[in-house]
C-alpha cells in the first residue's frame, strides 16, 4: 500500500529532474554554434516540450491526490435529518472503500460505470438475479426494481419510512442485514451526485497519513463511524437478499480488485511509456548535441591540419634555405682557400726574393751596424703594431667564429641576420684586399727602393734594413697565417 501510494511521486520527481537536466543541456549546449538558428529553434523547442511534461506530471500527480481522498457516497444513502438532534439509532456506519480502490487511481477522462452495469456484466444478461439499481427522487411504488438498502412497503400506512424505528444493534442495520456487507454495497452503487455530496459537513475526510498503510485502514472506518453524524439511513430491504447481495458483492468486490490492478499495470506501463519517450527524447537531443559538438570538433581538426601543413611548408623551405645557406658557405670557403693558396704562393717566392736580397746585401751589413739602433726602434714599434693588428684580428676571428656557431641555433633568425654576414664578410674580404693591396704597394716600393739604393751605396744601407724588417715581418705573418686557420673554413654545424 505504501509503495503504491507513494508510487507518484517518483516520476514527477524524475520528469523535474530530466526538465532539469535538458534545460542545463539546452543552456549549455546553445552557446556552442550561435550562429545557427536551427539549433537554438530546436533548443527552445525541446525546453518547451520538457516544461509540457513537467506540467503534465504535475497534473496527474495532483488528480492522483484528489483521487486517494474520500469516495464519496451516492445521493440516496445520505439525507437530512428531520429532528434537529439525531439518535444514534437511525445513523448507519459507512464502511470504506475496497483497499484496491485507494491503490488505483484514474484519469477524469473515463467515464466511470455504474454498479449496476458491473454486476450485470459478471452475472450476465440472462439471469433473473434482482441488481441494485440507481433510482431518483421518484415514489418507490413507481419502480420495478428493489432500491439498494431501503425496502419496500407491501402494506400498511403509506407514511415515510424515516418514522419507522427498529431495535438498534450494534452489528446489524435497520434492517437486519451486517453492516459490513451494507455498507461495501452501498459503496459499490453509483456515485451521481458526488460533488452534492463532497459539500456535506457530515461526511469525515479519510487521512492521507492514514491511508498509507493497509493496518490503519479499519482506524479510519472508526472515524467515519461517528455518532455525532447528522445524516441518517433507513434501511428496511428484506432479509430473503441478503444471501444474494453478499455473494453479488463479493463478485464486484473481486472484479473491482482485478480491475483496478490491471488498471494500476496500465498506468505504472504508461507511466514507464511516458518515462521512456522521455528518456528518449532526452537521448535524442543528446545526440543532436553531440553531432553539433562532433561537427565542432571536426572543424577543429580540420583547422589544425591545415596548421600543420602550413607549418611543414614552412620548414620545408627553411631547410631548402639552410641548404642554399651551406652550399653558399661551402663555395665561399672554397674560393677563401683558393685565395690563401696564391696568398701563400706569392709569399714564397717573396720570400726568394727576400733570401735573393740578404745573400746580396751581406755584404753591407758592416756598414749597417750604425743604424741598427734607429732600426731595433723602428721594428720595436712595428711590432706592437703588429700585435695590435693581430689582436684585432683575433678578436674579429673569435667574434665571426662565434656568430658562425650560433647560425646554427639560429635557423629561424637567418634571414635577418643574412645581411649582418654578408656585411661582416665583405668587410673581412675588403681587410684581405686592404692587406694583400698594402703587401703587395710595399713590396713594389721595397723593389723601387732596392733598386734604387743598389745604385746608390748611401741609401743601400737603409734599404737593405728595410728589407730586413719587412722580411721579419713578412716571416711573421707567413707563420701567424700558417698557424691560425682562416675564421670562415669552420663547420657551420
Amino acid at each position: 500500500m505504501s509503495n503504491s501510494l507513494h508510487s507518484p511521486s517518483r516520476p514527477l520527481s524524475e520528469s523535474r529532474s530530466s526538465s532539469r537536466g535538458s534545460l542545463r543541456s539546452a543552456r549549455a549546449s546553445s552557446p556552442s554554434v550561435p550562429q545557427n538558428d536551427t539549433v537554438v529553434v530546436r533548443n527552445q523547442m525541446s525546453t518547451l516540450k520538457h516544461s509540457i511534461r513537467h506540467q503534465q506530471a504535475q497534473l496527474h500527480s495532483l488528480e492522483n491526490i484528489i483521487l486517494r481522498g474520500s469516495r464519496p457516497l451516492p445521493p440516496g444513502f445520505m439525507a437530512p435529518s428531520h429532528s434537529p438532534q439525531p439518535s444514534s439509532e437511525d445513523v448507519l456506519d459507512i464502511s470504506p472503500c475496497p483497499v484496491s480502490y485507494t491503490t488505483s487511481f484514474s484519469t477524469p477522462k473515463m467515464q466511470r460505470r455504474s454498479s449496476f452495469d458491473v454486476l450485470q456484466g459478471l452475472a450476465g444478461r440472462e439471469s433473473n438475479l434482482p441488481l441494485p439499481r440507481r433510482e431518483s427522487a421518484a415514489p418507490i411504488l413507481k419502480r420495478d426494481g428493489i432500491r439498494e438498502g431501503i425496502p419496500m412497503d407491501f402494506g400498511g400506512s403509506p407514511g415515510p419510512a424515516v418514522n419507522i424505528k427498529r431495535m438498534s444493534s450494534p452489528t446489524r442495520t435497520l434492517s437486519r442485514i451486517p453492516v459490513a456487507s451494507v455498507g461495501n454495497a452501498r459503496a459499490l452503487a453509483d456515485n451521481g451526485l458526488s460533488p452534492a455530496l463532497n459539500s456535506s459537513p457530515a461526511i469525515l475526510p479519510i487521512d492521507t497519513h492514514v491511508g498509507n498503510n493497509s493496518d490503519n485502514l479499519n482506524a479510519s472506518t472508526s472515524a467515519l463511524q461517528a455518532p455525532s453524524s447528522p445524516n441518517r439511513r433507513i434501511s428496511l430491504t428484506p432479509g430473503g437478499t441478503t444471501k444474494v447481495l453478499a455473494d453479488l458483492q463479493a463478485g464486484v468486490i473481486n472484479a473491482r480488485n482485478a480491475l483496478e490492478n490491471t488498471k494500476s499495470q496500465l498506468r505504472l506501463s504508461q507511466r514507464t511509456v511516458a518515462q521512456l519517450t522521455r528518456q528518449t527524447e532526452d537521448l535524442k537531443e543528446g545526440r543532436e548535441r553531440l553531432r553539433l559538438e562532433n561537427e565542432g570538433l571536426n572543424n577543429v581538426v580540420a583547422r589544425k591540419e591545415r596548421l600543420l601543413q602550413e607549418v611543414l611548408e614552412r620548414a620545408r623551405k627553411a631547410e631548402a634555405e639552410a641548404a642554399t645557406l651551406k652550399s653558399q658557405l661551402k663555395t665561399e670557403t672554397a674560393t677563401s682557400k683558393k685565395s690563401l693558396r696564391e696568398m701563400e704562393s706569392a709569399l714564397l717566392e717573396s720570400t726568394a726574393l727576400s733570401q735573393k736580397a740578404e745573400r746580396e746585401y751581406i755584404t753591407l751589413r758592416d756598414s749597417i751596424k750604425s743604424m741598427t739602433e734607429s732600426w731595433k726602434h723602428d721594428t720595436d714599434r712595428l711590432r706592437e703594431e703588429m700585435r695590435k693588428r693581430e689582436d684585432k684580428l683575433k678578436k674579429e676571428a673569435e667574434s665571426i667564429g662565434k656568430k658562425y656557431k650560433l647560425l646554427a641555433d639560429e635557423m629561424k633568425e637567418a634571414q635577418r641576420q643574412q645581411a649582418s654576414v654578408k656585411d661582416l664578410k665583405n668587410e673581412e674580404q675588403k681587410i684581405r684586399k686592404e692587406v694583400e693591396e698594402e703587401f703587395r704597394e710595399e713590396i713594389i716600393k721595397v723593389k723601387a727602393q732596392v733598386e734604387l739604393r743598389s745604385h746608390q751605396s748611401d741609401e743601400a744601407v737603409e734599404t737593405a734594413r728595410t728589407l730586413a724588417s719587412e722580411l721579419a715581418r713578412l716571416r711573421r705573418l707567413m707563420q701567424s697565417g700558417t698557424k691560425s686557420p682562416p675564421p670562415d673554413t669552420g663547420n657551420p654545424s
